[in-house]
């Protein structure tokens, strides 16, 4: 499947690059559910190869009827050093198109964006590839086959 990147406008560019009038990001819809709940509606997750987990808002493991605090608690952090914040695991499935993925994804008050899609549980299960070269800019993915 592919997808074109989302182009977000820059207020203001950058002092080092002045041309840049807009940022490329690889956006993923995808939704969620947890055992036999309703699935949530289509979120737009980053996909994040630096992102060690799947995170998503804390607000989205209220609207699956999860406990976020019975979770297994953990932190995260950034490219900031010292900048940590609370984050709870739990089991959820993750639909991309039609594939559904059993992963374990980290719930957080403090993240700053709805959703994003990590190594542990996104990219086992996922070949990306980027391809900024493309008219329109996108990526491609590809489902891992497993037995």
């Amino acid at each position: 499947m592919r997808f074109n990147y989302k182009i977000i406008p820059v207020d203001q560019p950058h002092p080092a690059f002045p041309r840049v009038t807009s940022n490329w990001v690889p956006i993923l819809p995808v939704r969620l559910s947890s055992g036999h709940s309703r699935q949530t509606p289509r979120l737009e997750a980053i996909v994040d190869s630096g992102a060690a987990d799947c995170l998503f808002q804390a607000s989205i493991a209220a609207y699956l009827g999860l406990r976020l605090e019975r979770g297994i608690k953990g932190t995260a952090a950034g490219i900031a050093a010292g900048v940590r914040i609370d984050v709870y695991y739990h089991d959820i499935n993750l639909w991309v198109g039609a594939d559904m993925i059993r992963i374990t994804a980290g719930f957080a008050s403090a993240l700053p964006v709805a959703a994003l899609l990590g190594r542990h549980g996104f990219f086992e299960n996922f070949i990306i590839t980027f391809d900024p070269s493309a008219s329109p800019p996108g990526f491609e993915i590809q489902r891992v086959g497993r037995a």
